[in-house]
């Protein structure tokens, strides 16, 4: 029995036939099956730190947005502009993103009426992608490319 042999290996006995084919098969099988187990594992754990930290920088990206809209409001100086690939006016991206200490970026979704309250935020590190809504809170997911169409010279 495999268990037998196992013993008597750990032990020292020398007397022990050597493993057949199929207990060596066995026995390769687990040590698959664990460094599976624990690299799956190591996976998960890793997606969720990913998580948290973005979830971390959407909201520190937050609070320094509304500390931006703040003082563009208190200057009169605009602070969203809907016709910029960022939702933001000239510069504030910027400024958000060195006052959170921000990795990755910002994108402005939507904003109130007054032009000053960020109703929602999106913050986009890596494949990260961490949603601020006024409404509902926030929101962590991972994206990832599916598929991929590149246009040809023809079509």
């Amino acid at each position: 029995m495999l268990s037998d042999r196992i013993g008597a290996k750990v032990r020292g006995s020398q007397d022990a036939p050597p493993l057949s084919m199929a207990e060596k098969l066995l026995l390769a099988f687990c040590a698959a099956a664990l460094v599976f187990v624990c690299l799956a594992g190591y996976t998960q754990l890793d997606r969720q730190g990913k998580a948290r930290a973005a979830l971390t920088q959407v909201k520190a990206a937050q609070l320094a947005a509304r500390a931006v809209s703040a003082q563009c409001y208190s200057a009169g100086t605009p602070f969203a502009d809907q016709s910029t690939h960022d939702g933001f006016a000239e510069g504030i991206a910027e400024q958000i993103e060195t006052l959170g200490a921000l990795p990755g970026a910002v994108t402005l979704l939507q904003i109130s009426e007054d032009g000053y309250t960020v109703e929602q935020l999106l913050y986009a590190e890596g494949d990260m992608r961490a949603l601020y809504d006024a409404e509902t809170g926030y929101t962590v997911w991972r994206a990832e490319q599916r598929i991929r169409f590149d246009r040809s010279e023809g079509a």
